[in-house]
């Protein structure tokens, strides 16, 4: 398959420490251009990776070279946005979440399915060995039923937050955070049915947006996932498996370095652990060499359009449920 050009919209930290690099490794993909509303950093970017710049969304859509654009900018602009790109004949790969709104996704899915362009959504843990590792473990005959999973992710307050802590941008800890647990309990089970069986999103006093939450589902073979999420809390990063036949545990399981060395904690029906090393990858390139391979496998883009609204579902359940809790 051809190399395929691709422009990031947004520049933000994490385009620029983590994306624009991992991009540049890609030999599938050419970058062409960035593009931002903030002039100093579309000049700067585009001479330190030799490629365009525009602070005119309009006039990077226009160029003929670009085949893709990815989406680093805010959650709640994402909608807005992709449907530009997909206006312009390109595709959209887009950071998670996709929208914060079931049927804002559900008509983003439909679009880009008519015009017969490309949606992806950047859970980029998913696309390292580690969790590949925890899958495994899931559906290994010899560990049994697994029980429960028990997944946890928070962080300390951000020297700079940004659009998190703007509502109508969705910032907040379930859209940025939470929605980590939740894709990655789906895609341990991604056949099953899956019920919420209680949730709850928080917001401390004199807050703009929700700080933490947790929820709790039950799938249809009856595992129960207990999910836990927050902002302005103690670093955790973690999956924690039990099943009839023992445990598996590992830390960093969403960001990590980039140079992280995975650790696998697994015990024995009685208790006996073993620690593994797994292999040092970058998640980053990873997704990106994955989304490119996408183009040849048809059905690889339809089970992704599964999973994404899947994803979407379940956070609206979510929210609903919580929002019956405050009632």
């Amino acid at each position: 398959m051809k190399t395929m050009g691709i422009a990031i919209w947004g520049l933000g930290n994490h385009a620029l420490n983590r994306i624009l690099p991992a991009l540049s490794s890609v030999q599938e993909l050419s970058l062409i251009g960035v593009c931002s509303r903030t002039e100093k950093k579309v000049v700067k970017c585009a001479k330190n990776w030799n490629c365009y710049g525009w602070t005119d969304p309009n006039e990077m859509l226009s160029n003929p070279n670009i085949d893709i654009v990815y989406l680093a900018t805010p959650i709640g602009v994402h909608f807005k946005l992709a449907i530009q790109v997909l206006n312009a004949g390109k595709h959209v790969w887009c950071e998670k979440p996709l929208t914060c709104d079931y049927k804002d996704t559900k008509t983003l899915i439909q679009f880009a399915k008519e015009n017969r362009k490309m949606v992806t959504e950047a859970f980029m843990y998913l696309h390292h060995s580690q969790f590949s590792k925890v899958q495994n473990f899931v559906n290994d005959r010899k560990t049994g039923q697994i029980r429960s999973v028990i997944c946890r992710f928070g962080i300390p307050n951000l020297e700079n937050p940004g659009f998190r802590l703007d509502p109508s941008l969705c910032g907040g800890a379930l859209w940025d955070v939470a929605s980590y647990t939740v894709s990655a309990v789906l895609a341990l089970y991604p056949d099953q049915h899956v019920q919420v069986l209680f949730s709850e999103v928080c917001k401390k006093e004199n807050f703009p947006v929700d700080t933490e939450g947790r929820a709790v589902l039950r799938f249809s073979h009856g595992t129960t996932a207990y999910l836990e999420w927050g902002v302005g809390v103690g670093y955790k990063n973690e999956i924690d498996l039990w099943s009839e036949k023992g445990s598996f545990f590992t830390d960093k399981i969403f960001s990590k370095p980039e140079n992280y060395q995975p650790i696998y904690r697994t015990r024995d029906i009685n208790g006996n652990e073993s620690v593994d090393y797994g292999d040092i990858s970058e998640q980053f390139k990873e997704m990106l060499y994955n989304f490119y391979n996408m183009f040849d496998f048809p059905e690889q883009i339809a089970t992704e359009y599964d999973c994404i609204l899947k994803r979407a579902r379940v956070m609206d359940e979510i929210v609903r449920y919580a929002d019956l809790n405050r009632k």
